[in-house]
């Protein structure tokens, strides 16, 4: 089984869930045009003011992702 990563886009102020709807929008479709597999996907909600969108990827995105993409955060997920 791969390892997989959470890479995390963290939007601040009062539209930040717009913000992070229309990111997670924009990150799916940058990597269906890299053909790259998303396991999981989404937008949370961290405070009234702080959400974040965020996608699960195998390990072997993480350098693609990371240059090309610009995460805030990243974690290693079983």
């Amino acid at each position: 089984m791969n390892k997989k990563i959470k890479f995390v886009w963290d939007f601040f102020g009062s539209d930040a869930n717009k913000t992070a709807d229309h990111s997670l929008f924009h990150l799916e479709e940058f990597l269906m045009r890299s053909n790259i597999n998303i396991h999981s996907k989404g937008v949370s909600k961290q405070s009234d003011d702080h959400f974040f969108s965020f996608i699960v990827l195998d390990i072997t995105h993480l350098e693609y992702v990371k240059s090309k993409l610009s995460p805030n955060r990243a974690f290693f997920i079983e």
